[in-house]
């Protein structure tokens, strides 16, 4: 319809596809609209004392390994407290999609429309 048309036109101008799932912000695991030490404590308490899991596995991948592990909330406090480096895009603060291929997703992320 008119909406695809739009759509496709849009793509031709500006380049790129549109987004293929959920957008996200990397390192905010408990999807609360910021990257802080709760993020690395809900990661672990979903990882090691029966938390509950996010809903958005790809954020809480910080160090965007394809995996979700203590290594992400090693990453996560690192990028906070020790000059490690931040989470790869779509980084804390922004929303974007996923462009790494790998067998984890994101189902749904609230802050992000």
């Amino acid at each position: 319809g008119d909406q695809d048309d739009l759509l496709a036109r849009y793509i031709s101008v500006l380049g790129g596809s549109p987004p293929v799932g959920p957008t996200f912000g990397r390192g905010d695991c408990n999807a609360d609209g910021s990257f802080n030490i709760a993020d690395a404590i809900f990661l672990l308490a979903a990882l090691f004392s029966g938390g509950q899991a996010g809903t958005c596995t790809d954020a809480c991948d910080s160090n965007d390994d394809g995996s979700v592990n203590i290594a992400d909330a090693i990453y996560a406090l690192a990028a906070l407290f020790s000059g490690g480096s931040p989470p790869a895009n779509p980084s804390p603060g922004t929303c974007g999609e996923d462009l790494t291929t790998d067998s984890i997703d994101c189902a749904s992320f609230a802050p992000c429309p």
